[in-house]
């Protein structure tokens, strides 16, 4: 099988791309009230917290796991654009390494939490770690690449996630 190498990302990858963005945003953002649920009912511990941010959190962690996998599908089926050839090849490993860090991040960090909610709590830190620590470093990393090369190599590289190919 020939790697796809479009010009281009197609509307439904884009789609996914923001909607897992503002929802791995929204997860960051109640990430601490879910938190304190979470170990005070583990404890048995009442909270004036409402207990229904428990299966938000849950219920937007899935989502995010299953925009992820369906990302890597539609990747694998379409394939995603090859870097500007004016990037040094150290910086073309950096993105790639960033873009391989975030899906493993983001399916990872879904499946701990999964875990640590349903069957092994004590999985809990390890979720809170690749959420937070570890997807900021990434994220940071990889809206630094984004704007860089939209602002100071310009050479639209952001401009293929805002504008999609047409399909073919």
């Amino acid at each position: 099988m020939t790697k796809l190498s479009p010009t281009g990302y197609r509307a439904s990858q884009i789609a996914l791309h923001w909607l897992v963005a503002f929802v791995v945003l929204f997860l960051f953002v109640t990430g601490d009230t879910t938190t304190h649920v979470f170990f005070a009912g583990l404890k048995a511990q009442p909270t004036d917290t409402s207990w229904a941010w428990i299966p938000i959190h849950v219920g937007a962690g899935l989502f995010v796991l299953g925009a992820m996998l369906w990302r890597l599908g539609l990747r694998r089926q379409f394939g995603a654009p090859s870097p500007p050839t004016s990037e040094p090849a150290p910086l073309r490993w950096l993105a790639s390494a960033v873009h391989v860090g975030l899906y493993l991040d983001l399916v990872g960090a879904a499946i701990v939490g999964l875990l640590a909610y349903f069957w092994f709590p004590s999985l809990a830190g390890l979720h809170e770690l690749l959420s937070r620590a570890v997807l900021i470093v990434l994220a940071l990393l990889h809206i630094a690449g984004a704007l860089w090369h939209e602002f100071y190599w310009g050479d639209n590289v952001l401009t293929r996630m805002l504008k999609p190919v047409r399909d073919g």
